[in-house]
């Protein structure tokens, strides 16, 4: 496996990607699907960043030792700094142990417990069965703000995503 660079020229690219999301957060592919895509495309070094998750970390590297990439455990944490909404990228070479996974395990149960407070309002402006509803639209526990948003698009409360997170979802509502 070749090894990552010391130092990194602007003007070269490089086959490595240090920032994706599967379907254990957001993202469109499995993790195994995204390891087969990126060994297709010829990245080398890849690292699986799903928002405050690890979940898909050791289906990747499962999938990643077979297609011969390296694989860095990561994950994408999302706060607050000066009141603003920021999201940091950890890259954890040493993989999945210590004070970080145990704060994504805490970090997913105030998840589940905001996913239960918005499903109640939601309910209150006309997203019927709103913790159920949400789910079809997603592939794995628990539940964020984009499933939802997709749920009441889907049952017609609003018109669009952007109508969602204006009027019920976004910064300051749930």
């Amino acid at each position: 496996m070749p090894r990552l660079p010391t130092t990194f020229d602007a003007d070269q690219r490089y086959p490595v990607d240090l920032h994706m999301h599967s379907t254990a957060s957001d993202g469109a592919l499995t993790p195994t699907e995204l390891v087969t895509l990126c060994a297709e495309r010829g990245l080398t070094h890849m690292s699986l960043t799903d928002h405050d998750t690890m979940d898909g970390i050791e289906e990747a590297g499962h999938a990643a030792e077979q297609a011969g990439l390296c694989l860095i455990p990561g994950c994408e944490l999302s706060t607050r700094w000066q009141g603003v909404n920021i999201h940091v990228v950890a890259l954890l070479p040493g993989g999945l142990q210590g004070p970080m996974v145990d704060g994504l395990i805490q970090q997913r149960e105030a998840r589940i417990q905001r996913a239960e407070v918005i499903a109640e309002r939601l309910e209150k402006v006309g997203l019927p069965n709103a913790l159920e509803s949400a789910p079809a639209r997603r592939q794995r526990p628990p539940l964020g703000r984009p499933d939802f948003a997709r749920a009441l698009v889907a049952e017609g409360v609003v018109p669009d995503w952007a109508s969602a997170f204006k009027r019920y979802l976004g910064s300051g509502k749930g």
